[in-house]
């Protein structure tokens, strides 16, 4: 009876109530079938539920579990398993069985239950899911997303996603969804030049497309530069110009601009090898994707601007004070090597100022920021800390190496055109506070005794408690 009520659904919804109506205990049993649907688990009918749990994602509950493992879960007591999900109170036990279409695992039948369930019932529910799937491979298999749902659900993925590699990634990725071609790149202006450069590609064509040089780009950028977007299906017809992408295997080819407020950031390409008809609803979803494409790009870009304009010395590019506090404690919380805090003082600068401008201040102290940069090692840090003074971080072989940096900083210094005063302390391990004090008083040490000169403060072997303060 209950094969014969699966089977005679019209519709892939109407067999999946078939199911629930054939399984459905009153008081007792309460079926549901999920099918899996855009990426997550879709309720596609019930019985007995006054409340439906729906939209699961890929391994989430018993039932995310079924699906991506293809085995059944029986739960003889809910209580005892952390994925079980309860769409209504009361609830004592869990059957979920995979559901197969065409050799892959499409969703599940899932029957909760107020009662233990029988063994016996637990193979109905086996055979009506495999029954079930039959059906659905009858009537065509799982119908295949929209292209408007696959449309937004690449439009939320990038607003939620703050890195550009990433939101190239996935609008690559969406763009072979939403065109039916087989390969898609973008090209971003770079800030420096103003060329056009593939920054993300993939397909059969990712290679080719990567290879296309500055002038190819910009040739298909001018194509979209008044805001339209372009499309060449391919032939015989295809006019001269096009014969940079013969060369890398396009045949038909499709080109949308990347603009935010007006101003063009780049080009969205898809590609495919062979002849394709121009569709017109597809060149509109490309275009719908490449408007949030370009918005999230440049959100992202925005974010990166002010997280190194919180970390960095606008003037200089050094890192600012913050920045150095910070890595200083961070420097020192390993406490298993020598971390030497190096001050410098400009000497003289405020005549410098009243004498020559403040202008001229500012080119002395980034002429400072460059030489103390050069005269650093790998992996030693520079900062500005306000005004005329200056730190350095560096991890060093012993404390007396910190000797010979700071030799090095005056030397910078004398080549920056200004001299300069150096305090030095060390420690290993320890309080960040208490080696920058160290460091300070070593710094008006050396100012006292003539400025243009390094002084540094005696190595301190801290207690145990003192290491575990910083």
């Amino acid at each position: 009876m209950l094969e014969s009520r699966v089977a005679t659904g019209s519709e892939i919804r109407a067999a999946c109530q078939d199911l629930c109506d054939a399984l459905f205990v009153p008081g007792a049993a309460l079926p549901s079938v999920y099918l899996l649907i855009g990426g997550r688990l879709r309720c596609q009918a019930a019985r007995g539920y006054s409340q439906v749990v729906d939209g699961f994602p890929p391994l989430v509950g018993v039932i995310g579990r079924v699906v991506a493992s293809g085995e059944m879960v029986f739960v003889e007591d809910v209580t005892q398993d952390p994925d079980f999900i309860g769409a209504v109170p009361d609830l004592a036990a869990e059957v979920c069985v995979p559901i197969v279409v065409h050799g892959r695992v499409a969703g599940a039948v899932n029957i909760e239950s107020r009662t233990r369930l029988d063994p016996a019932y637990v193979a109905i529910a086996r055979h009506a899911a495999v029954d079930l799937g039959r059906r659905i491979e009858t009537l065509g298999g799982l119908p295949g997303d929209s292209v408007s749902q696959r449309l937004t659900r690449a439009v939320i993925d990038l607003s939620a996603l703050g890195h550009t590699d990433l939101i190239e990634e996935r609008s690559v990725e969406a763009a072979i969804e939403l065109s039916g071609l087989s390969s898609a790149a973008i090209a971003r202006v770079d800030a420096v030049t103003g060329d056009l450069t593939v920054t993300a590609a993939d397909g059969p064509l990712a290679d080719g497309l990567r290879t296309l040089s500055a002038d190819d780009l910009g040739a298909m950028a001018a194509w979209v530069q008044s805001g339209t977007s372009s499309y060449f299906p391919g032939g015989s017809d295809a006019p001269i110009e096009h014969a940079f992408l013969v060369g890398v295997g396009v045949v038909a080819l499709s080109v949308h601009p990347l603009t935010v407020g007006g101003g063009a950031i780049g080009i969205l390409l898809t590609a495919n090898e062979r002849m394709t008809p121009h569709v017109p609803a597809r060149i509109e979803a490309l275009e719908l994707l490449a408007a949030p494409t370009a918005a999230a790009l440049r959100t992202a870009e925005l974010l990166v601007e002010l997280e190194k304009r919180a970390s960095q010395d606008p003037l200089t590019g050094l890192g600012n004070l913050t920045t150095f506090l910070a890595d200083l404690e961070d420097a020192l919380a390993a406490g298993d090597r020598t971390v030497a805090c190096l001050l410098v003082d400009l000497d003289g600068f405020k005549a410098v100022n009243d004498r020559e401008g403040h202008p001229a201040g500012d080119r002395l102290l980034r002429s400072l920021a460059a030489q103390l940069s050069a005269a650093l090692r790998t992996g030693d840090r520079a900062y500005r800390l306000g005004g005329d003074e200056f730190g350095i971080i560096a991890d060093l072989p012993t404390a007396v190496d910190a000797g010979v940096l700071a030799d090095r900083l005056v030397a910078a210094g004398r080549a920056a055109g200004t001299t300069v005063s150096v305090g030095a302390a060390t420690a290993v391990g320890g309080s960040a506070a208490s080696l920058r004090a160290r460091a300070d008083r070593a710094l008006y040490v050396a100012k006292a005794e003539g400025r243009d000169r390094a002084a540094h403060a005696e190595p301190q072997t801290l207690p145990e408690d003192d290491r575990r303060a910083g």
